[in-house]
């Protein structure tokens, strides 16, 4: 597998390959390619209606569309055109982003939409959807002839609103050239897994396997020294500078502090991408006790009313039962 990391600073030039590129007339290019370029963000949700905002004051043409129009329309104050018909939203669209929740939503966009898009629209799928839900959907592009690369999302809604996510990608590295000056709009860090769509999905499903077990970890020695009567913050202050710190560490066991669960990355749908990652672990035999485990206890804090809150409200099932 190829896989090669570069940042915003240096993407320009992988996508441009070795030529040399003079910084006056790179920056002229990106900013008439950036006025030239027409987005369109397919679902509005947490994710995508950051990106839309992120890409509109970038300075690109951006339109959105949302399966419920009414939570798309927020985004008109931010200079986001907003259509309420998928074909009007796709019909002139250089670049269309896919950030819909799960495979069969990707699947149904695609099935309904690539017939209304320009012939030579990038197709950038951003949906954690797993690795045959990837391929499934890298079948359909092929067979109705569209241009598709995957670009999964390690980020939340800060950063999808402050142009600071890192994407995971895969697919032809021709059409991520294409699709660059998107993607350097709404991210500092690109990771390129390979030509093969699916390959960016493995990727991001072990991420999100360790982002769930960070949060918990973080979570419950937050919940610890609280049922002790000790300051919690106390926890974050030692390990942070250290060789086992992590900003998510501190980003998550902060809200457990302050309980506040609301949501960057629902719960909800951590549970559905750590299912796409026991659908992999299944398949290859590997052991699931920590997956399983991660579940559970996600699980127990949706079922007492919180999928729809930050997955930091897993604290709730480590508190102590003295109160």
């Amino acid at each position: 597998m190829v896989h090669k990391a570069f940042d915003h600073n240096n993407r320009r030039n992988e996508y441009m390959g070795d030529a040399k590129v003079d910084k006056a007339a790179a920056t002229t290019e990106v900013s008439e390619a950036t006025e030239a370029t027409k987005v369109t963000v397919l679902g509005t949700g947490i994710m995508g209606g950051g990106i839309a905002k992120t890409l509109a004051a970038a300075g690109f043409a951006v339109t959105a569309w949302n399966r419920t129009p009414a939570h798309a329309e927020p985004l008109r104050e931010y200079g986001v055109k907003v259509e309420p018909e998928l074909a009007d939203a796709l019909a002139e669209a250089d670049v269309i982003l896919v950030v819909v929740y799960d495979a069969a939503s990707v699947l149904d966009v695609l099935g309904r939409g690539i017939g209304a898009a320009p012939a030579d629209a990038v197709w950038v799928q951003m949906a954690t959807i797993g690795v045959e839900g990837a391929h499934h959907v890298a079948q359909l592009a092929e067979q109705q002839g569209a241009h598709l690369v995957e670009t999964m999302m390690m980020g939340s809604k800060d950063q999808a609103e402050s142009g600071a996510l890192t994407l995971i990608a895969g697919g032809s590295q021709a059409l991520f050239g294409q699709a660059g000056p998107v993607m350097d709009a709404i991210s500092t860090k690109l990771v390129y897994c390979g030509e093969s769509v699916g390959s960016g999905s493995v990727v991001k499903l072990a991420c999100n396997l360790w982002l769930a077990c960070i949060t918990s970890a973080a979570c419950q020695s937050v919940e610890l020294l609280k049922g002790e009567g000790v300051d919690p913050q106390l926890f974050l202050d030692v390990i942070s500078g250290m060789t086992t710190d992590s900003p998510y560490a501190h980003l998550k066991g902060g809200k457990a502090i302050a309980g506040d669960f609301s949501a960057q990355f629902e719960v909800n749908a951590l549970l559905k991408d750590l299912g796409l990652v026991g659908e992999v672990m299944a398949g290859s035999g590997f052991r699931t006790d920590l997956l399983e485990r991660q579940q559970a206890l996600y699980d127990q804090v949706r079922e007492q009313g919180h999928g729809h809150d930050d997955v930091s409200a897993v604290a709730l099932a480590f508190e102590s039962p003295r109160g």
